[in-house]
């Protein structure tokens, strides 16, 4: 009997510790739901979140996609509209000049033309600073590397600063011409570094200092160094000095007028071309004795004469005055400056306003030269030449543009679409005759072709 009831209360104890048991393991099963139902709503509720925080980026994404290309753009038709003015402030400035000795002007005369091409040449340096600029912020930096000759470079960039020199009181000393090296460089885009950085070097000079172009080999590299005796550069703004918008202060000994102020991007800009190139640019600077900027890039190959390719490069001469010129262009300032200038170089001008009314000339008169605008009223400039080529009679005609818009991307355009070459406005007068002469030199002679 005792053991019975042992047995019993065995039993009933083990049965309670079953139901305590099992009253456990439901309120933890309960427990265990609600965390989870907590967990899955906050899962949820972090799953909108990051739906919500992706479409808001999204929209922010393509928010700033259009913002880039107002931006694009608004920087285009700037580029256009204010160069298409300069066009014929530069123009008539150099006309004018170029005319003195049939049309004398006065002393007053001479030195007012000569003040506002200077103001027109620096407005035009802003814009391609600003633009250049821009335009690499914008996109990665487009470079086309070829074998190029530095020195011949060097010469163009020091040609076309000599006025800015000389009204600044600075002496330009540019390396000897001599047989050299060939460097592996896109010559556009050394052509811009080195105008920035000599501009700069004239511009932070002092009155009567002098700014020294040097062109060395350094092992498997050239360098090319732009030295200046001006006040020189403080040592804790050497740091910044190729960072965007780093403003170098004029010396106190060169009275700068404020439209002489530097925008601070043309050293960014000079600095990211060099890189984009293989190359590297740095600077050294004395405060009180000057600075230099050294410009290194990879050497492509010994030779033992200048690399060919400039249009300053033009063989037998040819009379201008044999040439029938075709002008594709719909403002009225740019073809009044035209008739005037091809009246001073002397080939027969023909002008159409608009690209249709071109192409059908282009067939009936068959020029020797088309010079083309790019943005016309109806068609653009690429059609035009499209249009051309697709006619047996027009296809051969060489084409030249002559436009306000200056970005890289339409030139490489250009030359994809086999323009002859790409002049851009203001109108370089001197450029356009040596690219008239070798254009045209190029070619079958001027008469037997309207003849053929």
């Amino acid at each position: 009997m005792e053991l019975l009831l042992v047995l019993t209360a065995i039993g009933l104890t083990g049965l309670l510790g079953a139901v305590r048991l099992a009253m456990r393991s439901r309120a933890e099963a309960v427990r265990l739901r609600a965390i989870n139902n907590a967990l899955e709503s906050r899962v949820a509720e972090r799953t909108r979140s990051l739906r919500q925080a992706l479409d808001a980026a999204g929209d922010q994404a393509l928010a700033l996609a259009d913002v880039n290309r107002a931006r694009a753009d608004f920087l285009a038709g700037m580029n256009h509209a204010l160069r298409t003015p300069l066009n014929a402030v530069i123009g008539f400035s150099d006309l004018l000049t170029r005319n003195a000795e049939h049309e004398p002007l006065t002393h007053k005369q001479a030195r007012a033309v000569a003040e506002i091409r200077v103001a027109g040449t620096r407005v035009l340096g802003l814009i391609d600073r600003i633009l250049d600029f821009a335009d690499i912020e914008a996109r990665p930096v487009a470079v086309s590397v070829t074998r190029i000759d530095p020195l011949l470079i060097v010469r163009q960039v020091v040609e076309a600063l000599r006025v800015q020199a000389a009204e600044a009181g600075v002496i330009l000393q540019a390396p000897a011409a001599s047989p050299g090296y060939t460097l592996a460089a896109d010559p556009e885009r050394l052509r811009q570094i080195l105008t920035n950085l000599v501009s700069n070097a004239i511009d932070h000079n002092k009155r009567g200092g002098t700014v020294l172009i040097e062109v060395r080999r350094a092992g498997d590299s050239m360098t090319v160094a732009v030295h200046d005796d001006g006040p020189g550069i403080a040592p804790e703004r050497m740091a910044d000095l190729f960072q965007p918008f780093c403003r170098l202060l004029p010396g106190a000994d060169r009275q700068q007028p404020d439209e002489h102020a530097a925008i601070g991007v043309g050293l960014a800009v000079a600095h990211r071309l060099a890189e984009a190139m293989g190359g590297t640019l740095t600077a050294a600077s004395t405060l009180g004795e000057g600075s230099s900027f050294t410009l290194t890039l990879p050497l492509a190959m010994a030779a033992s004469r200048a690399a060919s390719g400039s249009v300053d490069e033009v063989g037998e001469a040819i009379d201008l005055s044999a040439l029938t010129v075709l002008y594709i262009e719909d403002n009225a300032a740019n073809i009044t400056l035209m008739r005037h200038v091809m009246s001073a170089l002397g080939p027969s001008l023909h002008v159409a306003e608009t690209g249709r009314a071109g192409v059908a000339l282009a067939r009936d008169l068959r020029p020797d030269v088309i010079l083309l605008d790019i943005h016309l009223p109806d068609v653009d400039g690429f059609e035009v030449k499209a249009r051309l080529v697709d006619d047996a009679l027009t296809r051969d005609l060489p084409v030249v543009a002559l436009t306000a818009g200056s970005g890289p991307a339409e030139a490489r355009r250009g030359h994809d679409m086999g323009f002859a070459a790409w002049l851009t406005k203001p109108l370089d007068i001197a450029l356009l005759t040596t690219t008239l002469q070798q254009v045209a030199g190029a070619g079958p002679p001027p008469l037997r072709r309207q003849a053929a």
